[in-house]
């Protein structure tokens, strides 16, 4: 295995997005994508299609991480792959390890009553949001905070600045913190790999 991509929001996307990867002249998203010529080598083919699914819908909204295991190959191929802006193109080992969820502000939300941020209603712990700076003290429903990010009649949100600390955000690094993972990711990204948004 050469690369792999992650932060997909369920299997089901992951398994959609794999046979579309492994079935691009029948995939309805993918007709465009000319078939493979007789010269090209069949590992260019599968980036150039990865390239395409990454700039069409359902995925190229998604907050994925394009992530190549071996150096040698990145450096090789890494002009054959190109991603929207919010997502990280990252070469390194995967590192898989279980952690527990850390104290957050989110997490006093059962011994105290706290208010959306933004529509000032009463929060529940399974419906909020807080910011990935740990000094912000940004608290708000997952929907209002949505809102607040969409433009032009998104669904999904990518990125927004964060009503309290204005620092710009990912919605891929909100939710990875709101699942128990942001952490995790920043622990890999500090080890010995490179990413970057292009």
């Amino acid at each position: 295995m050469v690369l792999i991509v992650h932060g997909f929001p369920s299997s089901t996307a992951a398994l959609r997005f794999e046979w579309a990867w492994q079935h691009p002249h029948v995939s309805r998203r993918l007709k465009h994508v000319p078939k493979k010529k007789s010269q090209q080598r069949v590992f260019e083919f599968c980036l150039l299609v990865l390239s395409e699914m990454l700039k069409v819908g359902p995925w190229c909204r998604l907050p994925l991480t394009i992530r190549w295991l071996d150096y040698e190959f990145f450096d090789k191929y890494s002009s054959y792959v190109s991603a929207p802006m919010h997502m990280p193109i990252c070469h390194g080992r995967v590192i898989s390890k279980k952690i527990k969820k850390t104290n957050d502000i989110v997490e006093t939300l059962d011994k105290l009553s706290i208010i959306c941020f933004i529509c000032n209603a009463l929060l529940e712990e399974k419906e909020a949001v807080s910011c990935i700076k740990p000094s912000c003290s940004l608290v708000a429903h997952l929907i209002c905070l949505a809102q607040l990010f969409c433009k032009d009649n998104m669904i999904l949100p990518i990125e927004g600045t964060c009503p309290v600390c204005n620092t710009n955000v990912l919605w891929g690094d909100l939710i990875r913190k709101k699942i128990g993972c942001y952490e995790n990711l920043q622990d890999v990204s500090s080890s010995d790999e490179d990413c970057t948004y292009y």
